[in-house]
């Protein structure tokens, strides 16, 4: 085999003349009659191969042996194609090689899937013969992405003093909010590590080791149902810096992601794909800041898609309290949430068999309505108009800044909960109908200032928002509930709080220092300033329940390692996977993976997870239990 000159794509009209030896796959092959071509394909691109009676007859005859995907090399001169066989579908269009020699390398079976750019079959199949769908353009060019934007995230925390530091893969399980993948212990029978969630302790350890600057291009793992923006193991870009501040941390990471935009934007290979990334739409920092509050009460979701942004949600609570609507005004007297959404010209956009479906829908998500009002110049229409009155109609037409020809979709519940992800799903729907998810612009904010805890009504419990390693904005207050807390008595903390007079509003008032990176309603990036010390961290476990002898025995090495003199510190932390899906402008994470899961989390190009030899499984102190049959 000869010694490869140049990979196929390549080829330009300076190399004519030059006599070249290219190797790859045979992509498609036309037999003329007397001349023959083969298109050969490698990851740089395709380059014809013209085999001819003028050039050599053997060799033409030669060609008949050659099928798809058989893997080739050739040797031959560079031409200049005719005028006429000239084609701008391929880089290498002008030019082909006239091929002196050839040499079948390999034979290939018929693929199960076919090579083809715009490939349409069964996704399980595309992951069983998944060696075979990564030879297709899109697929190449996917992860020639995925490792520029690496590369570039990587050259710019280098270049601003970062030190990219590996942490354990063998970890200890701690409750960060998603299952762990557990790992049986050989030499230590009966105990088990755990797959990290992320790095979050460890890079924590790094500042408090005095590393000052740390990144990783980190492995996470998760045990999380599936979905199509999921997988059990994926990557993200994780950062942590000593003594800075939020906006350190923000400016930061807008550094990363302007540049990855723009490395991509400017790398030639990408030429011939129409991903959203290569738009021109502006992702120049500083990028916009928006408070979970707002975020909430605009557009009910704390990572709003703003290529929508005028399409808000109105609260209508304080409008019901006084209404003459018996079912908003007993929600609201609950202090229950009712929100509306002027859907614009939209009046007449649906039938009253499509209001109904969206009313279903509303209640599959837990609602016991949708309401639809058509707005008129006389004032409203629809199912419940006729129970509020004409100076009523005025003043929510005016609350929801209505026009004539508008619909207003409403819904009302005690739980906020559900009422926010009613009226998000219904505002997704009609920003959709509106044509207004452009996927070639990118709509940028920073959500900040989000709640410290979430409260779970059904056990009277709090637990950290983000994670409970967040500090506080406010950490006197926090030390002042810590130590009502810590008192003798029953109950949760939360129920302590009650009796002891606190309002529990002022508990939920309470903000941290998380920041997420939102893009088209995608949370893209996630971080926070961290507790540096040992009381403000106490605090926070007293609160979310974990008693000191839970602390130290799951966090015991933290706070060690707090109390020998950690940094303030903070960071933040971007899934690669997630990201690069929002730049290409694809719909599944599996489609940013080389050898991702399939939806049920097997590997079906290798058969995993399987069973193991029983005397392994002895070996490890570990029965297997059958499942319970259903």
């Amino acid at each position: 085999m000869k010694t490869r000159t140049h990979r196929c794509g390549e080829l330009r009209l300076e190399h004519v003349g030059q006599t070249v030896t290219v190797c790859g796959w045979v992509d498609t092959k036309r037999d003329r009659g007397g001349v023959a071509f083969i298109l050969l394909r490698d990851v740089a691109g395709k380059a014809q191969l013209t085999f001819a009676e003028e050039i050599d007859k053997d060799l033409l005859a030669a060609t008949k042996e050659v099928r798809h995907e058989f893997v080739i090399t050739a040797t031959g001169k560079v031409r200049e194609r005719d005028d006429e066989n000239k084609t701008d579908t391929m880089a290498t269009g002008e030019v082909e090689i006239a091929v002196e020699s050839f040499e079948i390398l390999n034979t290939a079976v018929t693929p199960a899937i076919e090579v083809r750019d715009d490939l349409k079959c069964d996704p399980e199949l595309r992951l069983k013969h998944r060696f075979v769908d990564l030879r297709r353009r899109p697929m190449q060019a996917m992860l020639q992405a995925r490792a520029k934007l690496i590369a570039s995230a990587r050259n710019t925390l280098e270049g601003e003093g970062f030190l990219d530091v590996e942490t354990p893969v063998l970890y200890k399980r701690t409750p960060e909010g998603a299952r762990d993948f557990i790992v049986p212990s050989r030499a230590h029978r009966g105990q088990f590590y755990a797959l990290p969630q992320s790095p979050q302790l460890f890079k924590q350890l790094c500042m408090i080791s005095g590393l000052d600057r740390y990144f990783q291009i980190a492995r996470c793992f998760r045990d999380e149902d599936k979905r199509a923006d999921r997988q059990p193991e994926f990557t993200q870009i994780d950062i942590e810096m000593s003594f800075p501040t939020r906006d350190d941390v923000m400016e930061l990471f807008e550094k990363v992601v302007a540049n990855v935009f723009s490395d991509i934007r400017r790398d030639e290979r990408f030429k011939d794909q129409s991903w959203p990334v290569l738009s021109e739409s502006d992702v120049q920092p500083p990028f916009e800041r928006m408070s979970y509050e707002q975020a909430m009460r605009d557009y009910s979701i704390d990572r709003p898609d703003l290529r929508s942004r005028d399409l808000v949600l109105t609260d209508l609570t304080e409008w019901s309290r006084d209404c003459s609507f018996n079912a908003f005004k007993g929600v609201a007297g609950k202090e229950g949430l009712i929100k509306g959404l002027r859907c614009p010209g939209m009046g007449d956009t649906f039938s009253t068999g499509q209001l109904k479906n969206l009313e279903r829908d509303a209640k599959g998500m837990g609602a016991t309505g949708l309401a639809n009002l058509k707005v008129t110049a006389a004032g409203l229409e629809g199912g419940i108009a006729k129970f509020i009155p004409e100076p009523e109609q005025k003043a929510m037409i005016a609350a929801c800044k209505a026009e004539a020809g508008d619909l207003l979709l409403i819904c009302a519940h005690e739980k906020h909960k559900i009422v926010h992800a009613v009226m998000h799903n219904m505002r997704l729907l009609i920003a959709e109908k509106l044509g207004l998810n452009d996927n070639s612009k990118f709509a940028i904010v920073w959500i900040v200032d989000f709640p410290l805890f979430e409260y779970r009504e059904e056990d009277h419990k709090l637990f950290a928002s983000h994670h409970p390693f967040t500090l506080p904005q406010d950490v006197d207050k926090v030390r002042t509930f810590a130590a009502i807390s810590r008192k003798p008595g029953e109950g949760t903390p939360i129920q302590k709080l009650a009796a002891d007079g606190v309002d529990l509003r002022e508990v939920f008032a309470l903000r941290n220092n998380q920041y997420d990176l939102v893009v088209n309603g995608i949370e893209i990036a996630g971080g926070s300033i961290r507790m540096h010390r040992t009381d403000y961290q106490a605090d926070i476990f007293e609160l979310i329940g974990i008693n000191k002898e839970e602390a130290d025995k799951k966090f015991g090495f933290l706070m060690s390692a707090l109390n020998h003199g950690a940094p303030p510190h903070g960071g933040i932390a971007s899934g690669v996977d997630r990201l690069l899906m929002l730049l290409l402008g694809l719909d599944n994470i599996q489609d940013v993976i080389a050898f991702p899961k399939s939806a049920t989390g097997r590997d079906l190009m290798i058969d995993t997870p399987n069973d193991v030899e029983p005397a392994l499984l002895v070996e490890l102190g570990i029965q297997s239990v059958p499942k319970p049959q259903d």
